[in-house]
């Protein structure tokens, strides 16, 4: 049942954001990447982007590893008003004691990159 609850939140929440992400942004995306931007443990409010799926053209590796935190806090810019709003229609409309609710959100690079990722605390209420 957990998993089912997962895959809702977890398709509810990308299909938001391929719709509302600017354009400048899904035209950096891998030509694999189709349906999942965010991943992560939605029952503990942890949230993860691998800045690496932005690589058609090779725009990770030659335009965000060089400036990877300007990157990171650009795309966050652009995506934490989305979480907001999405994640409050889900979680807080279910639940009349959860008046707030926080996640975290992780912008990592490659694993061999050895970037320390970019963290981000959205506050949904």
């Amino acid at each position: 049942m957990l998993n089912l609850y997962r895959q809702i939140i977890s398709n509810t929440l990308n299909n938001t954001i391929f719709e509302e992400l600017p354009e400048e942004w899904l035209e950096r995306l891998s030509p694999g990447i189709r349906n999942e931007i965010v991943s992560g443990f939605f029952n503990a409010g942890i949230l993860t982007i691998n800045m690496s799926d932005f690589n058609r053209n090779d725009f990770y590796d030659k335009t965000i590893k060089s400036k990877f935190h300007h990157y990171c806090e650009n795309l966050y810019i652009y995506l934490s008003p989305i979480i907001q709003r999405c994640l409050r229609r889900m979680f807080l409309g279910f639940n009349d004691n959860l008046t707030e609710y926080k996640v975290v959100l992780f912008m990592e690079g490659r694993e061999d990159d050895h970037f320390e990722a970019c963290k981000y605390t959205i506050d949904i209420f």
